[in-house]
């Protein structure tokens, strides 16, 4: 019987992992759940696993040489920066992940930050709940509609988040180098150069992977050629933005507020940490993806993937196809 093994299940400490039990026992695959802190875990529990799973777990060739039988990894969301893809390759290991998954709840959640920072929602409450009745308190507010929404990345949340904010009568410009002029035509937006970008866009949302190239890429030198008094909205990764940069951003007036689901050193389990002293940041606890449907989603679409490549074929997930020439 070949095995998959969810190495880090405690990471998903509200799920029971029914689906993945159900879909692989039908498949005839063992289903171990597994609670690995260390490298000497996952090779006490996944030396003969065939598949792995992994939410936060870092799988690199060091551990990987260690797990011979391994053939596929399935990175438990979107983004997949927790396992290196190269070492993968280069031992013919599948990678993963779950581009369809959560979509809708992460685009959702983005035009929430949008709106909260836009109104001031979360700025109020805080006023109010200090005993402070003010209308006029902190920034100006503009109404959405003949806006310019900037999207640093433009793949399927994003493009979601486009359909949302077109509703609202913003104009939506898009910064992606690997966007085709079909997908362009069909969602009616304009494609600009990250510079141009930062400088005609009234609201900045990012929504492009964490990579070497894309690490910090709000910093002090980009946010100089930033509109002055934007927006700014990260739902992706928090490595995307210098914090430090961004607060003094913000002190300095060109950034007027940030709505972050996302931040660099997350969790922010300090009341001291830096960013919480400005209020004109928003921060929700990387919660985006977040919902009974999508977790659903998430845990079927794993097994899935697992049953797919177990039953002889190539799963349509796998980021490291092409370069293992599949």
């Amino acid at each position: 019987m070949t095995k998959f093994v969810m190495l880090d299940s405690h990471t998903l400490p509200d799920a029971d992992f029914h689906q993945e039990k159900e879909i692989l026992k039908a498949a005839g695959i063992e289903c171990v759940l597994a609670t690995c802190k260390n490298r000497d875990d996952v090779i006490s529990v996944a030396k003969d696993a065939d598949y792995l799973g992994c939410n936060y777990f870092h799988i690199d060739g060091s551990l990987l040489k260690d797990l011979p039988k391994v053939k596929v990894i399935v990175r438990y969301g979107i983004g997949y920066d927790v396992v290196n893809v190269e070492d993968c390759t280069n031992r013919k290991i599948l990678l993963c992940n779950l581009p369809t998954y959560c979509l809708e709840d992460v685009a959702t959640h983005t035009m929430a930050l949008i709106l909260d920072i836009s109104r001031k929602t979360t700025l109020f409450d805080r006023e109010i709940r200090a005993g402070r009745w003010n209308i006029g308190y902190g920034y100006e507010m503009h109404r959405l509609s003949g806006r310019t929404l900037g999207l640093i990345g433009f793949g399927n949340i994003a493009r979601k988040v486009c359909t949302y904010a077109q509703a609202f009568g913003m104009n939506v410009i898009v910064s992606d180098p690997f966007v085709s002029n079909e997908v362009v035509n069909k969602y009616g937006v304009q494609t600009v150069n990250n510079d141009e970008l930062l400088q005609k866009a009234d609201v900045i949302s990012l929504h492009c992977p964490l990579t070497e190239e894309t690490k910090h890429l709000i910093n002090h030198e980009t946010l100089k050629k930033v509109k002055k008094g934007a927006l700014l909205v990260n739902t992706s990764r928090g490595g995307l933005i210098c914090n430090e940069d961004l607060l003094e951003a913000i002190n300095n007036g060109i950034i007027t507020a940030a709505g972050l689901d996302v931040v660099e050193d997350e969790p922010v389990k300090s009341p001291d940490h830096p960013l919480l002293s400005n209020e004109r940041i928003v921060i929700t606890p990387h919660c985006a993806y977040n919902s009974v449907e999508a977790s659903d989603e998430q845990h079927c679409q794993v097994a899935k993937t697992v049953v797919t490549y177990d039953k002889g074929e190539i799963p349509f997930n796998t980021v490291n196809r092409r370069k293992l020439g599949l």
